[in-house]
């Protein structure tokens, strides 16, 4: 079992059973830090459709743009590979036991 544990701003544990995926959660931090999305984008390199994309859930967090919110955000590469995994599995998950049920 992982030790990863989802915090909110008062340091405390959030549980829930949806997993979110890391676009919801860089859309708060950017949010938190008052930059637009539009700038956020332009810091990272990344046009801002996509970039919207992304914080809408529509595109996944891959090792590159993890290293690029690394160093805009110093929030550590692994962090945002983590949440992508634990979200990918999440909806893998989900899509079996439906699959499993229809049977």
């Amino acid at each position: 079992m992982s030790t990863y544990k989802v915090i909110d701003k008062t340091g405390k544990r959030i549980y829930t059973d949806v997993t979110l995926h890391p676009g919801e959660v860089l859309a708060d931090e950017i949010s938190a830090r008052e930059i637009t999305q539009k700038e956020f984008a332009k810091k990272i390199k990344l046009l801002a459709p996509h970039f919207n994309d992304l914080l809408k859930g529509k595109r996944h967090v891959s090792a590159r743009i993890a290293l690029k919110l690394e160093k805009e955000l110093g929030i550590d590469a692994d962090y945002w590979l983590r949440l992508q995994m634990a979200y990918d599995l999440a909806i893998a998950k989900k899509a079996m036991k439906k699959e499993l049920a229809e049977n």
